[in-house]
């Protein structure tokens, strides 16, 4: 078992979180290899030596949060084929970030302490990917993969304010992660406004401006908000929702309305499901891809049916 630590996640708090885990950890796991990269290309490069050997681990565990979890996941996966590079490892993960949404629902026996963790490879079942093909700002185009959700609009820029937070918003990070989110979320709100984005599924197309999309393998996000739609991390779908536009106090009421699970019965709310959907803002914005943000002219996202192994909880 590799383990590939994020000493930086949580606002530096990872590595002091790690150490009581560990000691449990070593306990369980005899074989345990532990990594502490100094940046995310030293840590790709970790991933990528580990799973190119003759005897690549059973088990690769992204410590960190879900940022760390994308990471790895990207240093596994191989575009040429859109398949892990090594088949036979899986992924597992040790939740030390601010969110830790991989790890949603988190059942009580899935935890060492107050930390989550997914480290079960007896268990481990096959889930999709998500596969975002990217035209960036720049002109180069991207392969980038994720596990739970893409976004683009009001969250999209939130993600992207909090992963640079300063001042209160900062401060707060590193005390309460929904304090933090919530002050994000109301000073992304008092300056966002409506994306006109072109968005076209299989048999459908949104053209309206929007507040937001969120194309989803997993309904949690953004902390403690989660969406009430169907979407498993097998069934081989993405769920597409749409927020539509609307002014302040509707978006603030849809965002509470999230935070208990409520989305599908909104006004603002339209949805759809989809194998691949493609994304064309009418100017450069930024894609959130499981928390991680890419300035992009465009977007194409798919569906890579059970490719991948997930350790169980």
């Amino acid at each position: 078992m590799l383990v590939v630590l994020n000493p930086r996640s949580n606002a530096g708090t990872a590595l002091r979180r790690w150490q009581p885990v560990e000691s449990v950890l070593r306990t369980r796991h005899p074989d345990l290899s532990v990594e502490l990269p100094s940046d995310p290309q030293h840590a790709t490069e970790i991933v990528r030596a580990a799973v190119t050997r003759p005897n690549p681990p059973r088990v690769l565990v992204a410590a960190g949060g879900d940022g760390m979890v994308n990471l790895v996941l990207n240093a596994l996966m191989d575009p040429v084929t859109d398949r892990p590079r090594a088949a036979g490892s899986a992924l597992g993960a040790v939740g030390l970030g601010s969110s830790n949404d991989f790890h949603k629902p988190v059942p009580a026996s899935a935890r060492v302490g107050a930390i989550p963790v997914r480290l079960d490879a007896a268990r481990a079942e096959l889930v999709d990917v998500g596969k975002a093909s990217v035209l960036r700002t720049d002109g180069t185009r991207v392969v980038r993969y994720f596990l739970l959700n893409a976004s683009m609009g009001l969250v999209a820029a939130g993600n992207h304010s909090f992963n640079h937070a300063t001042g209160v918003a900062g401060w707060l990070k590193s005390r309460s992660v929904e304090a933090a989110i919530l002050a994000t979320a109301l000073a992304t709100i008092a300056t966002h406004r409506p994306l006109p984005v072109s968005i076209r599924g299989g048999t459908w197309t949104h053209t309206a401006p929007i507040t937001n999309v969120g194309v989803l393998k997993s309904v949690h996000f953004a902390g403690g908000m989660h969406y009430d739609t169907e979407v498993t991390r097998g069934d081989g779908q993405f769920d597409v929702n749409i927020w539509s536009a609307a002014g302040r106090l509707r978006t603030l009421g849809l965002i509470a309305g999230l935070y208990a699970g409520r989305f599908r019965g909104s006004r603002l709310a339209v949805c759809h499901r989809d194998a691949a959907v493609e994304l064309r803002p009418d100017r450069p914005a930024p894609l959130e891809l499981d928390g991680e943000i890419t300035m992009v002219e465009s977007a194409r996202l798919e569906v890579l049916p059970r490719v991948l192994k997930v350790c169980a909880a």
